[in-house]
C-alpha cells in the first residue's frame, strides 16, 4: 500500500485552508493558501506517476510468469503421453531461458526419483551357483566319449531334474521383482524415448543436456527388465514369427529342446521350417513303409542330408523315434539315449526342426 506525505500546515492558520472567506487573510496569506493548494496537486501527481509507472511492470511481467507456469504444469499433467509432452517441450522451448532452465530441473528431479524408485535385481547368487554346479555336472556327461544309457539314466537325469527345479524357482523369483517395476519400466522408456526425439531438436537457452539424461535412463531400463541375453532375444523373436508356419505339437516340443539348452547353458536353436517339412516327410515314410532308420528306401532321400537338401535346406543331425504321439517322450527318450542326447544338446547346432506322423517322430539340427 502506498502511503501519502504528510504536508505541513503553516503556523496559526490550521483549520482555515478550506474555509471560504478570505477576509482573514492578507493578500500574502492568500497568495500562501493558493501556493498550498498548487502543491497538493503537484504531489499527488508525483505520487501517481510511480504509482502507476511501476505497477504496470509488475502487472505486465505476471501473466508471463503465469503463462510459464501454465506450461511447466501442462508437461507434469501429459506424463503418460509422449506426443503431448514433446510439444510442451517445444512451447517451453520458447519461452525463454528462464523456463528451460526451470524444465531442465523439473527433468532432473523426475530422472532422480525414477532412478531412486528401481532397486537392485534379486539375490539369485545361492542358486545360480547350484545351476552352475549341475550344468557342469551334464557338461561333462556330454564330453563323455564312452557315455552310457546307465550315466544318462542315474546321473543325466536326476542332474536335469534338480536343474529343471532350481531355474524354475530363480524364474519364479525374477518374474516377482520384475513385475513390480512394469511402472517404472514404462516411465523410464517413456523418457528414453523423449529424450531421443529431443536430442538436437531444439537450440534450447540453456540447452537441455539430454546426452547426459540418456545414459542414465538406460541404465535405469537396464536395472527395470531381467536380463537377457541379446542373441537369445532374437532366436525367440524369430521363432515367434515363424510358428505359424509349423504344427502346433512340434512347435512346442522345438520349445521344450530350447528350454532345456539354456537351461544347460546353451544357446537356443531357431526354428527352420523346411527341416520341418524334411522331418515330417522323413516320419510318414517311415509309418508308411514301416521301417525305422536313417537310411531311407525311398529314391533321393537316402540320408538326410538328401532329404534336407530336396526341401531346400541343410543338416547337420538327425534324431528318430517311435513309439508315442506326445513330442515330451520323443525328446525324453532322445535324451537318455546317449547318442541322440549328444545330438540334441550339441553346440555346433544353429537351427532345428521336428516333425510328426502317427507315432514317428524325427529330429534334424542344422549348423
Amino acid at each position: 500500500m502506498v502511503s501519502l506525505p504528510s504536508f505541513p500546515q503553516p503556523a496559526g492558520r490550521q483549520g482555515r485552508i478550506g474555509g471560504r472567506s478570505s477576509s482573514s487573510y492578507n493578500s500574502g496569506g492568500t497568495e500562501e493558501v493558493e501556493m498550498m493548494f498548487l502543491r497538493i496537486p503537484v504531489c499527488v501527481m508525483t505520487i501517481g506517476v510511480l504509482f502507476f509507472g511501476d505497477v504496470p511492470r509488475s502487472l505486465a511481467a505476471e501473466p508471463q510468469q503465469q503463462g510459464n507456469r501454465q506450461l511447466l504444469i501442462k508437461f507434469r499433467q501429459v506424463r503418460g503421453d509422449a506426443k503431448r509432452r514433446l510439444a510442451a517441450i517445444e512451447e517451453i522451448a520458447q519461452a525463454g531461458p528462464e523456463t528451460v532452465a526451470l524444465l531442465r530441473d523439473l527433468l532432473e528431479k523426475e530422472i532422480d526419483r525414477l532412478d531412486a524408485s528401481l532397486p537392485e535385481g534379486p539375490n539369485t547368487k545361492a542358486l545360480d551357483e547350484q545351476i552352475e554346479s549341475l550344468r557342469k555336472v551334464l557338461a561333462d556327461l556330454r564330453a563323455d566319449p564312452n557315455l552310457s544309457k546307465e550315466q544318462t539314466h542315474n546321473v543325466g537325469l536326476p542332474a536335469l531334474d534338480q536343474l529343471t527345479n532350481l531355474w524354475r524357482q530363480r524364474e519364479a523369483i525374477h518374474a516377482s521383482h520384475y513385475s513390480k517395476l512394469t511402472r517404472q519400466a514404462a516411465q523410464a522408456q517413456q523418457l528414453a524415448d523423449l529424450f531421443a526425439q529431443v536430442a538436437g531438436r531444439w537450440p534450447t537457452d540453456p540447452p537441455l543436456p539430454v546426452d547426459q539424461w540418456i545414459p542414465r535412463v538406460e541404465k535405469m531400463l537396464a536395472k527395470a527388465h531381467p536380463p537377457i541375453d541379446e542373441e537369445a532375444k532374437r532366436v525367440y523373436a524369430e521363432n515367434q514369427r515363424l510358428a505359424a508356419e509349423i504344427p502346433a505339437d512340434c512347435v512346442a516340443g522345438m520349445n521344450a529342446v530350447n528350454a532345456m539348452r539354456v537351461m544347460c547353458g546353451l544357446r537356443p536353436l531357431v526354428f527352420d521350417p523346411k527341416l520341418c517339412q524334411t522331418a515330417v516327410d522323413h516320419s510318414k515314410d517311415m509309418e508308411k513303409l514301416g521301417f525305422f532308420a536313417h537310411e531311407s528306401p525311398v529314391e533321393g532321400k537316402k540320408t538326410p542330408w538328401d532329404r534336407a537338401a530336396k526341401f531346400g535346406t541343410t543338416a547337420s543331425g538327425e534324431n528318430i523315434y517311435m513309439g508315442s504321439s506326445v513330442n515330451l517322450d520323443a525328446i525324453k527318450a532322445w535324451f537318455l539315449s546317449p547318442g541322440h542326447h549328444k545330438n540334441m544338446l550339441g553346440e555346433g547346432h544353429k537351427r532345428q526342426g521336428l516333425g510328426r506322423s502317427g507315432k514317428h517322430w524325427t529330429q534334424l539340427f542344422g549348423a
